[in-house]
């Protein structure tokens, strides 16, 4: 009898080691359990994509001359832009209407390593040397207000800003409408081999063409958008030629022009491009007849918010990218306000 009770407790605590070798085998494995407990590490890729979202944003401004009003309104809109974003800085560089000074300005901006650079010709030829330089250190180059001319297109990210060609035609449209389908003019001009200039002279002369219009251009003169100049040129012209003038192209605000034809004693049509305070005064007085609207604020906006695409590694979805330049005359100047 107790040899059997002894088998019996025998197999019993057999049975409960048994169970319990079972009960341990269905436990978490132990890497299971240590890979639970330990930190996952970000994959060094993404931590750098990270901080790369962090990281400033350094753009370089190349502008012709802060003497200039457009550029003046310009770079003060972009700057107070720039200002309220976040990790983005500018640095603003004036050439003084020096050609040789913008060269060495985007120079400065190569050697610093900016993130891009906007540019604003002097002159729209002598200025590729320089964008190509850019191009070249892997540097982005937008375009911005004046467009380089057809051969440093290769090197650009893009250009924003107004159509001075398409100014142009729309001036030939405003001038047709006030004087008709013939006479002599004048036109006084930007800075002389500045691309704004030749496309404005470009885009006027191209739409007289178009139209059929045999309207000649008797004088034109460089006065570098400076307003003393351009009243001084056209009373040197309206000396000349009198009555024979019927009409004045004013390539800049046109109010200087204004007043010298009217100071003159004139009653001749000038028409311009952009609508600054002082232009849209004269329009609303007569003493200009048309221009197009070309705000500076709208151009600085859209300039830094295309560089800012570019920066981020995005492909502009067109190389040119134009601001609206709706027609002014007296007829609807009541619907505008001042550019600047």
């Amino acid at each position: 009898m107790k040899k059997r009770i002894f088998v019996l407790v025998s197999l019993i605590l057999v049975a409960v080691i048994i169970l319990a070798g079972c009960a341990k085998t269905v436990e978490t494995p132990t890497e299971v359990e240590d890979t639970a407990e330990e930190p996952i590490e970000t994959p060094i890729e993404v931590k750098e994509a990270a901080e790369e979202t962090n990281k400033e944003i350094v753009i370089g401004l190349s502008e012709p001359s802060l003497g200039w009003p457009y550029i003046a309104a310009y770079v003060k809109e972009f700057e107070s832009l720039v200002a309220k974003a976040e990790n983005v800085r500018v640095i603003t560089l004036s050439a003084d209407a020096s050609i040789e000074k913008q060269t060495n300005d985007i120079n400065d901006l190569i050697v610093q390593n900016v993130d891009i650079i906007l540019v604003c010709s002097l002159d729209g030829r002598a200025v590729i040397p320089a964008i190509k330089k850019a191009y070249e250190a892997g540097i982005p180059v937008l375009a911005v207000s004046n467009e380089p001319f057809e051969e440093g297109k290769q090197y650009l990210a893009g250009y924003s800003g107004p159509d001075d060609y398409e100014q142009g035609r729309i001036a030939a449209d405003i001038m047709i409408e006030a004087i008709g389908n013939e006479g002599d003019i004048i036109m006084i001009e930007g800075t002389a081999g500045q691309s704004t200039t030749q496309l404005r002279a470009d885009g006027f002369k191209d739409r007289v063409a178009e139209k059929g219009a045999k309207i000649n251009i008797v004088a034109q003169q460089p006065c570098d958008w400076d307003s003393a100049k351009e009243k001084t040129a056209t009373q040197t012209f309206l000396n000349k030629y009198g009555d024979q003038i019927k009409g004045v192209f004013a390539q800049g605000g046109g109010a200087a022009v204004g007043e010298a034809v009217d100071e003159a004693g004139y009653d001749i049509p000038v028409v311009c491009t952009g609508l600054k305070s002082t232009t849209y005064e004269a329009v609303k007085n007569g003493l200009v007849y048309g221009s197009m609207s070309q705000s500076p604020f709208l151009d600085a906006s859209q300039g830094l918010e295309l560089a800012l695409r570019i920066v981020n590694g995005e492909k502009l979805e067109q190389h040119r990218n134009i601001i609206p330049m709706p027609v002014v005359t007296q007829k609807n100047i009541a619907e505008f306000k001042p550019d600047f």
